[in-house]
């Protein structure tokens, strides 16, 4: 609830920093709609008692985590580009006429390819999924699985469309549903949150390297 009505007061941060240098303003969004996110995820794992890594999925990594994170990214992209293509809205290779604007697209980029995914994972599929499987266990390990994968997609996907304001793009839809279902299913087959994190940052970055290009 937090998240959401940070993401709802998002218009009125941005027209409050309006005059601030662009990375400054891009910073303190950041900065702002993360901080909700990353203080229920370590509130959640101090009361469970356990140690970060462990209640967030966090531990361990393996080459395979890596492999199947790339994988089902390149997927979640296409997927993304097949329905709403991405077209280029940044300069060319960041070539701007003000300094102070190219800060504002570095700090944009830096959080959409590497601070945005890892806070999101730890969020959506580290929290939330995992809390969601834990309390519906007596369901059945399957059914508890689908759904707790389910509704943290749909989370994830209000999140983003609630982000865009009143005129939604499909892409806002389709990115954030191939993406929250390819990392959910990776994580609940692992159990580990290094693979999702890794399809996250792949699906991204492609998706900026397209508007950059």
């Amino acid at each position: 609830m937090l998240t959401a009505s940070v993401i709802l007061l998002q218009p009125r941060l941005q027209m409050a920093t309006a005059g601030w240098p662009q990375a400054l303003a891009r910073l303190t969004d950041l900065v702002v709609l993360s901080i909700p996110l990353l203080v229920a995820v370590f509130v959640a794992a101090r009361v469970s008692g356990d140690r970060f890594a462990t209640a967030t999925g966090l531990r361990g990594f393996s080459w395979v985590d890596a492999a199947a994170g790339v994988g089902i990214g390149l997927i979640a992209r296409a997927l993304v580009e097949l329905v709403a293509p991405t077209v280029g809205g940044i300069g060319g290779g960041l070539e701007v006429e003000s300094a102070g604007v190219a800060g504002g697209i570095v700090v944009a980029l830096a959080g959409a390819v590497l601070v945005t995914p890892l806070i999101e994972e730890l969020f959506f599929r580290g929290l939330l999924q995992r809390a969601l499987g834990d309390a519906l266990a007596g369901a059945g390990r399957t059914v508890a699985g689908v759904v707790a994968v389910l509704v943290s997609t749909l989370a994830f996907v209000a999140l983003h469309v609630v982000a865009a304001g009143a005129q939604v793009p499909v892409g806002v839809i389709v990115g954030p549903l191939a993406v929250g279902l390819g990392c959910g299913i990776l994580t609940l087959l692992t159990g580990r949150l290094a693979g999702a994190i890794v399809a996250h940052v792949v699906s991204n970055a492609i998706g900026v390297a397209l508007l950059i290009w």
